[in-house]
């Protein structure tokens, strides 16, 4: 299990006489890598997570914070003896965050059209709740029957300006519909028999597998992606602006929700060949 890994690591690190601090600080950059993948075990960790991660901290955080969990995250990869392949690389001091390996509206619309073929239903419905609401999979817990009734669902600001998502009325059909057909009446919708929000690392492993039914690259293929989708097509309707992106997005900066205004080198082409 990782966290026995973890729990080892942190054995490691005090031998390294290193401060109680410290070590905490390691252990929650982990474990922050740990819940965004949804990984139980080390060998459930793949450079395409690890890359997921980045792209997902290059949103979260400035350059030199990026920089510091990466190194700590690649430390923790040398310590579980993995090859230096799987190491991340650094962000250089301006670098920003990038939109390739973005899924496309089509990629998307093909996901639904396969999960809906193979009987995905309950992954059917979960992408259209993360692509339509831009949320993070760590917010799922928040989407409830009670919030899809109100048409939006409100999350733990942890002290921050109040975040919201807005459910469309599109979505809000779709949603009651999928919940009275599988006779969810209260609570989180998206849970596991036991009452809790799904797995991440369950969310994750049924993505890729309907992205490689689907033949999409599974680099496009992880929860955090539709987040990346919706604030595209967000943009795209030019009654929106990038500030109303921001507040539902919940980001801090608006340099970082400046990212999506750039195109990807593959729209650039795209637009060269006209």
């Amino acid at each position: 299990m990782i966290k026995n890994e973890i729990e080892m690591y942190k054995q490691n690190l005090k031998l390294s006489e290193k401060k109680e601090k410290t070590i905490t600080q390691y252990e929650n950059y982990i474990l922050e890598f740990v819940e965004f993948s949804g990984i139980e075990n080390k060998e459930d960790i793949t450079k395409e997570k690890l890359i997921a991660f980045k792209d997902y901290m290059q949103e979260q955080y400035k350059v030199n914070t990026v920089n510091i969990k990466i190194t700590i995250l690649n430390a923790f990869i040398e310590f579980l003896g993995l090859d230096n392949t799987y190491k991340l690389k650094h962000l250089k001091k301006q670098q920003r965050a990038t939109i390739e390996n973005v899924l496309s509206q089509n990629d998307y619309e093909r996901l639904l059209r396969i999960a809906k073929a193979r009987n995905k239903i309950t992954m059917y419905y979960l992408m259209q709740t993360l692509a339509e609401t831009g949320i993070r999979i760590s917010e799922l817990q928040y989407i409830t029957v009670e919030a899809v009734k109100k048409g939006k669902a409100v999350f733990d600001s942890k002290g921050t300006v109040e975040r919201k998502a807005l459910i469309t009325k599109k979505l809000q059909k779709e949603l009651l519909k999928y919940c009275q057909e599988n006779g969810i009446t209260k609570g989180i919708i998206f849970s596991s028999k036991n009452g809790n929000v799904l797995d991440t690392a369950y969310i994750y492993r049924e993505i890729q597998w309907i992205a490689g039914q689907a033949r999409i690259n599974k680099k496009k293929a992880h929860p955090h992606s539709f987040r990346h989708l919706f604030a595209k097509n967000y943009l795209a309707n030019p009654k929106h602006n990038i500030v109303d992106l921001r507040n539902l997005l919940g980001h801090k900066d608006i340099s970082t929700t400046e990212i999506y205004l750039q195109k990807s080198e593959k729209e650039l082409r795209e637009t060269l060949e006209i």
